[in-house]
Order: C-alpha cells, then sequence, then structure tokens
C-alpha cells in the first residue's frame, strides 16, 4: 500500500490538501474551491508526469516504480490526461484571472522547468523545488508577506524534506547528470544539513509560541510536522516507504483543523 500511495503520488496530493488547508487557517483567508481544486489537480499531473518521465529515461535495471509504471502506462498516461484536462477547464473557466496576475511566477517556473529537463540549470534542483513549493502553497493568500516567519518555518520544513526524497534517488540523478546538492554533499553530512534546518526552523517556532503568542494548534501541527521527519531519518526502512513517509510528514498540519471542528461541538 506505501508503493502504491508512493508511485502514484498520492502522498505529495494528501499533503498538499494539508498545506493549503493549514495555511488557510492561519492566515484567516478562505480559498476558492475553482482554485484549491486547480491547485490538486495541477500538482497531482506535475507529479505523475515527472514520475512518467523518471520511468521512461531510466536504464536497466529498472527500479519497482518504471515497472509499475512501464506495466501500468495506460493508466498513468489516463490519469494525467484527465488530471491535465481538468486543470486546462478549471484554469481558463474559474480562474484564468489569477493564473494572469501570477503569470511572470508561472513563466519563471516553466522557464527553471526546462532549464532542468534540459540539465542547464544554475541552480540546484532541490532549491528551485521547494522555493516554488513553497511559494506557491502561500500565493493564493493576500496576507503571506505580513506573516513571513511561519512561511519561512515552512520552508526549512520543505527544504529538509525534499533533501531527505532526493538523497534516495541520488545515484538515478547521477546516471542522469541532474544538478542537485545531493551530488555534491556527502550522506553524512547532508544528514547534519537536515538536521541543522529543521532544528532552525522548529526553534524560530518556538520563538513565535515565546514571544509572538503563536497559538497553540498552530506549534503543534508545524512542531509535529518537523519532528515527522526527524523520525523519518531514523528509520530503516525501503526507499519509497521512506519516501512516502517524507511525503506525509505534513499530516500534522491538519492539527488546526482538528482544534476548530471540536470548538465547533463545544
Amino acid at each position: 500500500m506505501g508503493k502504491l500511495i508512493s508511485f502514484l503520488a498520492l502522498d505529495v496530493f494528501i499533503s498538499l490538501i494539508a498545506n493549503l488547508s493549514f495555511f488557510s487557517f492561519y492566515f484567516k483567508e478562505t480559498i476558492r474551491p475553482t482554485l484549491f481544486l486547480f491547485y490538486l489537480s495541477s500538482v497531482w499531473a506535475l507529479y505523475l508526469a515527472d514520475h512518467l518521465w523518471d520511468a521512461l529515461r531510466e536504464k536497466e535495471p529498472l527500479s519497482e516504480r518504471s515497472i509499475f509504471y512501464n506495466n501500468h502506462s495506460f493508466m498513468i498516461v489516463s490519469f494525467l490526461i484527465v488530471s491535465l484536462v481538468f486543470s486546462l477547464f478549471l484554469g481558463i473557466t474559474a480562474e484564468f484571472s489569477f493564473i494572469e496576475n501570477q503569470f511572470l511566477v508561472f513563466l519563471s517556473f516553466l522557464f527553471f522547468l526546462v532549464l532542468i529537463v534540459t540539465k542547464l540549470s544554475p541552480i540546484p534542483k532541490e532549491i528551485l523545488v521547494s522555493g516554488y513549493y513553497t511559494y506557491g502553497i502561500v500565493l493564493p493568500f493576500s496576507s503571506f508577506g505580513e506573516k513571513g516567519l511561519m512561511v519561512l518555518i515552512f520552508f526549512l520544513h520543505v527544504f529538509a524534506n525534499v533533501l531527505l526524497t532526493y538523497n534516495i534517488d541520488r545515484e538515478f540523478d547521477k546516471s542522469q547528470k541532474t544538478f542537485t546538492l545531493s551530488q555534491w554533499i556527502q550522506p553524512q553530512k547532508l544528514k547534519y544539513f537536515v538536521f541543522g534546518l529543521l532544528g532552525t526552523g522548529f526553534s524560530i517556532l518556538l520563538w513565535m509560541a515565546i514571544f509572538q503568542n503563536l497559538p497553540g494548534e498552530y506549534l503543534l501541527g508545524m512542531g509535529l510536522s518537523f519532528l515527522w521527519l526527524v523520525v523519518c531519518q531514523f528509520r530503516e526502512t525501503e526507499n519509497f516507504t521512506l519516501k512516502t513517509l517524507c511525503e506525509l510528514s505534513y499530516i500534522p498540519m491538519f492539527v488546526p483543523q482538528i482544534f476548530f471542528f471540536f470548538s465547533l461541538l463545544l
């Protein structure tokens, strides 16, 4: 089950829901249902396309994910096409103004995507993925610039998560000549770097709780997400299970919503 969740990028799908929901509560701004669905379908299509692209490029011996994609190519391509068509439909009919207002962001993302695919990117892939993912999550909320510390904390978590998951694909990225930090940092040093990122993020989070009266549900939600990633580093498990565990480290970000739900019952 863990492998299937990872292969179909359902872990990313669940994490995206947790991220958008957390910041919707934190910024006290409601995200439009059509924009929410546009995000889910677009990101899922992007990750499916990335996994499919990896499967097409990989040489023998193939990984389990590539074998799965080759054996179920019709199903994967069908999911991808449906998701893309749905994204385009929502983008044109309901969220065109959002896309138009953020056109330069989308254009720069496509530009760097082309550079990554053509192996011409001057910036390591982990930094680009972490930066665009973080910015993309907070983009629907107009007040994200006023609460930059929480955004910084989230970025540190995302960056640590990306470093951990990309480190699993170290050999594949090396064979494909992809510009990644894992090619330049030894695994043990990378682990220390990840600990440093998580420690820094958690320290800022505690500072916000003590000196800025950060509500407990946000401290608990984001704090448990950091703790989840720390635990992942000590797990001795197969690669795809570890990837899924890392991606699902965002699940505790549902805590504010759970608090809100139970508060309605009191």
